[in-house]
């Protein structure tokens, strides 16, 4: 990546922690407010104060350094900033005396901030364009032009669709991902002999439906009940794990067959059969090392807003999910799917020339950070939900000691983390 627009991305990516992070920390002092504790100061960024705005109570600062923020918030626990010593603070307004469960709110909130940012723009972005990027759960495929699986399936389309408009022409017809495959068959010369010839030999076939029995695959593939196009994922990386068994082949031969579908349901259309296309690989087509045919995940299609809206409530708890399963990993000595700043960078980088996945972009980490924040580990918010919980229970406060202990373990293990992850981006990087 060039290193200019590395370096870009990792400041607009910054900036954007800095953003969520801040709405993080403003969720807590709108609770902090409304409970009537004092807050001394809302900072965005830590480090010595840029610039400072004295409100009659509450001073906002701007930070040197944009890795963060915090509120200061009156307590009997922690010393006031050094220039706010003089404010004669009524004890009932420190948090200390804060009833348990406004504190509990006070907890929550900064999590639950950047569950609304990420639902306002899954929502948004859904409903406005009636779309998701890049959905391996959805059905076909978008084809590279010019690679394997478009030009031979082009081909072949624009033969059948000629039969029903006579006008198209090499020029103004182009398949789309509505042009789903199929099934696929891959043949190759066999490495034995039968009287000096040599025999072609059927290495695998393959069709997108549930049938154990490989040699009805011809009759089923244009079986009545067969007219649910399988999803990207199922297709890619059956094609993938099949086509396994036949890289080492000479004479490899690739047959595809594909439907006309639906582009919202994926229901083959009324009266399309599977028509076939057959090509011999040559090096200019196929690759049999990098085992690509042209093929990434498609677009799903929203029929209208108010379901698109809807997939937006339900993206944004699928990501919230799906960082829970990489943390998870780290238990097995995984951090692959986890990123740090550095990776933070290099997936700006890449998504600053298209506004739509920038902002989804920004969407999924706005989910992450919400989970993130409820994991139960000190300092982080999730295990101050438990603690108030326990202390709700037990009715009165854990010892400064043990909680001084816990945060200790707590932080160390935090930044073991982060340190890692953020050495492994670089490795990556």
């Amino acid at each position: 990546m060039d290193a200019g627009l590395f370096l870009l991305g990792f400041f607009v990516g910054i900036l954007v922690l800095l953003i969520l992070v801040t709405v993080h920390e403003f969720g807590h002092f709108i609770i902090a407010k409304l409970s009537g504790a004092y807050v001394y100061e809302f900072a965005i960024g830590f480090g010595p104060r840029l610039f400072t705005f004295k409100g009659k109570e509450t001073w906002v600062s701007i930070r040197i350094f944009p890795l963060g923020g915090f509120c200061s918030i009156a307590s009997e626990k922690v010393d006031p900033p050094s220039d706010r010593e003089d404010v004669d603070v009524p004890p009932e307004r420190y948090m200390d005396y804060i009833a348990r469960w406004k504190k509990l709110l006070f907890i929550l909130f900064g999590p639950l901030m950047n569950l609304f940012v990420a639902i306002f723009l899954f929502t948004i972005i859904f409903a406005a364009t009636q779309s998701k990027l890049d959905d391996m759960s959805f059905y076909g495929a978008k084809y590279g032009q010019n690679q394997i699986a478009y030009k031979l399936i082009n081909e072949k389309a624009l033969e059948v669709e000629k039969e029903k408009d006579s006008s198209l022409t090499k020029e103004n017809f182009s398949i789309d991902q509505s042009y789903v495959i199929w099934g696929w068959k891959l043949v190759a010369n066999s490495e034995t002999s039968t009287d000096g010839q040599t025999k072609s030999e059927q290495v695998v076939l393959f069709n997108n439906i549930d049938n154990t029995n490989p040699e009805l695959n011809n009759e089923k593939i244009n079986d009545s009940d067969n007219q649910q196009a399988a999803t990207y994922e199922k297709t890619v990386y059956n094609f993938i794990n099949n086509l396994t068994l036949g890289k080492e082949k000479e004479g490899l031969q690739i047959q595809f067959s594909f439907k006309h579908v639906d582009k919202f349901s994926g229901r083959a259309l009324d009266g399309y059969n599977s028509p076939i296309v057959t090509r011999f690989s040559t090096s200019d087509e196929y690759n049999k090392d990098s085992l690509s045919v042209g093929i990434a995940p498609p677009i799903r299609y929203y029929a209208n807003s108010s379901i698109a809206y809807l997939a937006g409530w339900k993206e944004t708890f699928t990501q919230s999910i799906s960082i829970l399963k990489s943390i998870g990993m780290i238990f097995t000595g995984s951090f692959s799917n986890l990123s740090g700043p550095v990776g933070v960078a290099t997936q700006t980088a890449n998504m600053l020339g298209d506004a739509h996945k920038f902002f989804l972009y920004v969407a999924m980490i706005s989910a992450n950070l919400f989970i993130i924040n409820l994991i139960f580990i000190p300092p982080l918010d999730g295990y101050k939900v438990i603690e108030i919980i326990i202390e709700m229970i037990i009715r009165k406060e854990l010892s400064q000691k043990y909680k001084i202990i816990v945060y200790s373990i707590g932080a160390i293990l935090f930044l073991t983390i982060f340190a890692t992850v953020t050495i492994l981006d670089f490795i990556r990087g």
